[in-house]
C-alpha cells in the first residue's frame, strides 16, 4: 500500500494528557483524537502523492499524439520546468531508450498536486523493457497504472501485442513487488470491481467514489481470472475513426467488416474482463475520447476503493476521509458507451459476459477466454502438449493480415550491388556477341545497296571502303592520309589505262565508266549516225548479244 497511508493510520492512539483524561471533556477524547488524526491525514491528501503511469506501445501506434492530447486537457498554467521537459522529450530525442514526460493535473487548483509521471519504452524489445523498473521510484508499484496502446489501423497485430504486454506486466510485477504487495493489489482491484456502481444519467458530480455499495455481489464468470499482478490496466485502441478505411483497403465494406469490428470489440472486452481492465477507443475526430481517458486514469490512480477486509474504526474513518478527498477532486461520473463504434468506453467493473453477448449474437466468451489463456501459457513457455485452441488461430481466421499484404509494396529489402569487375565482364560479353558492334558493317551494307553505274562487285577500280578504312587505322596525321589516297589513285589509273567505250576487263565484260566518259561515248555515237558511217567495233558487245 501507499507509504503515506501506512505512516500514521496504523498506529495506536496516543494517550491523552492527564488534564484532558480527568477533565470534563474526557468523554469525548476518542472522537477528538480521531478528528485530529483524520485532519492530519486529510492535510497530506490535499497535495496527494505522486503517481506513475506506464504506457506500453509499439512504434507508430499514435502514442505521441495520445500524450499530446492528455497534456492538452491540462491547465494552461503549467510550470516552466515541466513544459521544458515535455518539449525536450518530443524534439526527436524520445525513443532512444526510455521516454519520460509529466502531465500537470493541478487544473489551476491552488493546492499542491505533483504532476503525473509518465514512462514509456519505445517498443517491446526486452532490453528496453528492463529500463522501466530501473526508472520508476522504489516501492511505487501500488502508485502505478498501466496503459496498453493498440492501433486500429493494424488490427491483425492486436492479439500478439496484447500477449506480449500482458505477459510482461505479470513478470515485471512479480519481480519488483515486495512481500505481500501483489496480494494487496489484487484485493484492491477486486474491491474496485465489486464496489463499482454505474453513475446515474443525471449525476454531474461525484462526492463519494463508491457510495451506496451495500452488500457485495460475487464476481461474475470470467471476471478477474487472468490478472496475476493486481495492477490497474487500461487498453486504449487509437485511430478508431479509421477502422472503416481499413475495411475498404482489404476489400471488406459494409456489414461484413462491421461484423468483424464488433467481434474484435467483443474479444477485447472479454480479455479486459478477465484482467479487470478498462477499454477505451480514441479518435482524432472525437476529442472527447481523450478527455474521458484522462479523467478516468486520474480517477483510478487517486481514488482508493473500500477495503474488503474488516479493520478498526479509526482506520476505517481515515480511509473513508481519504477516499472522499480523492474522489471529490478526481470524479468520473460518466456512463459506459459500447454503441458508438469509434468512441467505445468500458470502465473496469461495468462489463460482464451477458453484456458482451448483447452486442452481437453467436459470440462465445468462454471459448475466447480459454483460447487466450492457452496463448498466455504458450507465450510464457508452457508445455505444448497441454495446449488447446490458441487465440492467435481464431484471430487469423477472422481478421486478415493487413501488414503482410502491404509489406511487398512498402518493403525496402537491402540490395547487394554487383562488383565492378563482374559488371564490366558481363558488358564485354554482350558487346562481343553483338553483330553490329563493328562500324564498318554499315559501310558494307551501304555499298551493297548502291544502284547505278557504281553498283556491283566489279565496278570502277576505285579503292574499296573496307580497304581504305583498314589502311587508315594505322595512320595518324592528315598529310599521310592525303599522300596515301593520291598513291592509290595513281596506281589504279596506270593499271587500267584510259577508259574507253571499247575497253574490256580481263573477264571480257565492259567496265563501268564515270559520268564524263559516258557522256563522250554517247556524243560519239550521235556524231557517227549523222555522217552515216558506223564503226562495227564500236559496239561489239551489243552485236554479240543479238
Amino acid at each position: 500500500m501507499n507509504s503515506d497511508r501506512s505512516a500514521g493510520p496504523s498506529r495506536p492512539p496516543l494517550p491523552l494528557p492527564a488534564n484532558q483524561r480527568n477533565g470534563a471533556g474526557g468523554s469525548g477524547s476518542s472522537s477528538l483524537w480521531n478528528e485530529i488524526l483524520g485532519g492530519s491525514n486529510a492535510d497530506k491528501q490535499k497535495g496527494l502523492g505522486r503517481k506513475n503511469l506506464v504506457i506500453l506501445s509499439e512504434r507508430h501506434h499514435g502514442r505521441s499524439y495520445l500524450l499530446s492530447q492528455l497534456n492538452a486537457s491540462s491547465s494552461l498554467k503549467k510550470k516552466k520546468s515541466y513544459k521544458q521537459t515535455q518539449t525536450h522529450s518530443r524534439n526527436g530525442k524520445k525513443g532512444l531508450a526510455l521516454g519520460y514526460e509529466v502531465i500537470d493535473i493541478s487544473d489551476g487548483d491552488e493546492d499542491s498536486v505533483p504532476p503525473l509521471s509518465v514512462f514509456y519504452p519505445p517498443s517491446s524489445h526486452p532490453s528496453l523493457l528492463k529500463l522501466v523498473s530501473k526508472a520508476l521510484p522504489p516501492k511505487s508499484l501500488s502508485d502505478t497504472a498501466v496503459v496498453i496502446v493498440l492501433d486500429w489501423t493494424k488490427p491483425s497485430s492486436m492479439i500478439s501485442e496484447l500477449l506480449t504486454w500482458l505477459s510482461w506486466i505479470d513478470q515485471w510485477a512479480s519481480e519488483t513487488s515486495e512481500n505481500g504487495e501483489i496480494e494487496e493489489l489484487k484485493e484492491r482491484l477486486q474491491s474496485h470491481v465489486q464496489h463499482y456502481t454505474e453513475p446515474s444519467s443525471t449525476l454531474t458530480t461525484a462526492t463519494a467514489a463508491y457510495a451506496g455499495a451495500g452488500a457485495l455481489l460475487p464476481l461474475g464468470p470470467g471476471t478477474l481470472t487472468l490478472n496475476n499482478s493486481g495492477l490497474p490496466i487500461t487498453v486504449v485502441c487509437t485511430k478508431a475513426d479509421l477502422m472503416d478505411t481499413i475495411g475498404e483497403e482489404i476489400g471488406m465494406k459494409g456489414g461484413g467488416w462491421e461484423e468483424r469490428t464488433d467481434w474484435i470489440q467483443q474479444v477485447l472486452r472479454t480479455i479486459c474482463l478477465g484482467f479487470g481492465a478498462s477499454l477505451f477507443y480514441t479518435a482524432s475526430t472525437q476529442p472527447t475520447t481523450y478527455t474521458l481517458l484522462r479523467s478516468y486514469l486520474l480517477h483510478r490512480l487517486y481514488t482508493l476503493p473500500p477495503s474488503l477486509s474488516a479493520s478498526t474504526s479509526t482506520t476505517s474513518n481515515i480511509e473513508s476521509s481519504t477516499q472522499h478527498v480523492a474522489s471529490a477532486r478526481f470524479p468520473f461520473p460518466h456512463r459506459a458507451n459500447v454503441l458508438d463504434r469509434d468512441a467505445v468506453m468500458v470502465p473496469s467493473g461495468w462489463d460482464s459476459r451477458g453484456k458482451i453477448n448483447v452486442l452481437r449474437e453467436g459470440f462465445d466468451p468462454t471459448r475466447i477466454c480459454k483460447a487466450f489463456e492457452n496463448s498466455l501459457k504458450a507465450f510464457s513457455g508452457g508445455d505444448e502438449d497441454d495446449q488447446g485452441e490458441l487465440m492467435e488461430t481464431l484471430w487469423e481466421g477472422m481478421i486478415p493480415d493487413i501488414e503482410r499484404r502491404s509489406k511487398p509494396a512498402n518493403s525496402s529489402q537491402p540490395s547487394i550491388p554487383e562488383s565492378e569487375q563482374s559488371f564490366l565482364t558481363r558488358q564485354l560479353d554482350l558487346l562481343l556477341k553483338d553483330p553490329n558492334r563493328d562500324p564498318r558493317q554499315s559501310f558494307r551494307h551501304a555499298a551493297a545497296t548502291v544502284v547505278g553505274p557504281m553498283s556491283g562487285s566489279e565496278g570502277l577500280n576505285l579503292p574499296g571502303v573496307e580497304k581504305a578504312l583498314g589502311e587508315m587505322e594505322g595512320l595518324e596525321k592528315g598529310e599521310e592520309l592525303k599522300e596515301k589516297f593520291a598513291r592509290l589513285g595513281r596506281k589504279d589509273s596506270s593499271r587500267t589505262g584510259p577508259l574507253s567505250p571499247t575497253s574490256t576487263t580481263p573477264g571480257g565484260t565492259t567496265p563501268a565508266m564515270p559520268n564524263e566518259a559516258l557522256h563522250n561515248f554517247f556524243q560519239g555515237l550521235l556524231a557517227n549516225r549523222k555522217t552515216g558511217t558506223g564503226t562495227p567495233s564500236a559496239t561489239p558487245a551489243k552485236s554479240e548479244g543479238k
